[in-house]
């Protein structure tokens, strides 16, 4: 198993401090979650993505804006049917930081 670069480990720290600042729900859902539950298909509907972080509207909305404006995913779709999907940027984040 290849071991990542020192660069990718502190390009993830940083992604991680600038993420840490939202605060989790009662279920522990964190911008960095939504990006786990991305990770295994890429991409997923907005709606889809809220039911499964279990966030309240507000703090999704929030940490889906944040992500977007980070450059960890792009927004695509017509007005109630959008689809959230990871970056190259995102990936590597969400995979670096996945849980062993």
């Amino acid at each position: 198993m290849e071991r990542p670069k020192a660069d990718s480990f502190t390009a993830y720290l940083e992604a991680k401090q600038r993420l840490q600042p939202s605060t989790p729900t009662a279920t522990g859902a964190t911008p960095l979650s939504l990006l786990f539950k991305l990770a295994d298909g890429g991409e997923m509907p907005l709606a889809e993505l809220q039911g499964a972080s279990g966030m309240p509207f507000e703090q999704f909305a929030a940490a889906i804006k944040d992500l977007d404006n980070s450059g960890y995913l792009t927004i695509s779709g017509v007005p109630g049917q959008e689809v959230a999907k990871l970056s190259p940027l995102g990936e590597n984040v969400s995979r670096l930081a996945r849980p062993v």
